[in-house]
């Protein structure tokens, strides 16, 4: 098993208030918070947060559609 005691800090970002912490100090990582998983996981299910998807291949873009 891996000493980690040993290992430096890590400080990162969080993705949603920009602070930064310390990686091992947080028990929510990537986020600084419970808070701020919470508002990210708000954001992905109101869809403010998304995945891009780019059709099956062959599937004409929506934006390029004749309308009926």
């Amino acid at each position: 098993m891996a000493n980690w005691s040993n290992q430096p800090s890590v400080y990162v970002t969080c993705s949603t208030c920009g602070r930064r912490f310390l990686l091992d100090e947080t028990e929510t990582p990537p986020f600084c918070s419970e808070r701020c998983q919470l508002i990210d996981l708000g954001r992905w299910l109101d869809e403010e947060n998304g995945l891009p998807f780019e059709g099956d291949p062959g599937d004409t873009p929506v934006e390029y559609r004749e309308e009926d």
